[in-house]
């Protein structure tokens, strides 16, 4: 496996943050708010990247894009794919708290154009560059969540479907 070109990404898990919730956290207790009163948000969403050195193709990202606008994560996972960079979704193992406020989780969907950077790919299926269109994924390898392990992902086909037990599954609350 050559990870010299690779990419990280992953989902986070929202946390409501209200009045009836206090949103400053202690780091100890981050985990634990993130379990018991955290949801995994959807594989649509990457909130994460870590990248190799040099290893991404910039090149072939369109200069006029907004980030953080829909569609744009998509299309960096989709290009690293395309262009043979070995991504990897570490949703399992690294834990990204968003508090999420009183606007709630698509408060960007609701600004002024919110669809730019649709339009600015070209022949791009925003679907091709989901969490679960990753090559590899980390799970730990032992009940402690100590050692993480590095597994190449199955590809489903469009024609499959994912078993019951494969699918991404949201945290429950509690």
């Amino acid at each position: 496996m050559q990870l010299n070109r690779s990419m990280v990404i992953g989902r986070r898990t929202n946390v409501e943050c209200s009045s009836k919730h206090n949103p400053t956290y202690l780091p100890d207790e981050v985990s634990l708010i993130a379990k018991n009163r955290g949801q995994l948000f959807g594989e649509s969403a990457e909130d994460y990247f870590i990248m190799s050195a040099g290893g991404y193709p910039w090149h072939r990202v369109p200069k006029d894009v907004v980030v953080a606008r829909r569609g744009y994560e998509n299309f960096l996972v989709l290009m690293a794919i395309r262009d043979k960079v070995s991504v990897i979704d570490a949703t399992k193992t690294l834990l990204a708290v968003h508090q999420t406020d009183f606007e709630g989780n698509f408060a960007g969907h609701g600004s002024e154009n919110v669809d730019y950077n649709m339009r600015q790919f070209t022949s791009f299926n925003f679907r091709e560059g989901l969490t679960s269109s990753a090559q590899y994924e980390t799970n730990f390898a032992d009940s402690l969540s100590i050692n993480i392990t590095l597994e190449l992902r199955r590809q489903w086909t469009k024609s499959e479907s994912r078993p019951a037990h494969v699918q991404l599954k949201k945290t429950p609350k509690t």
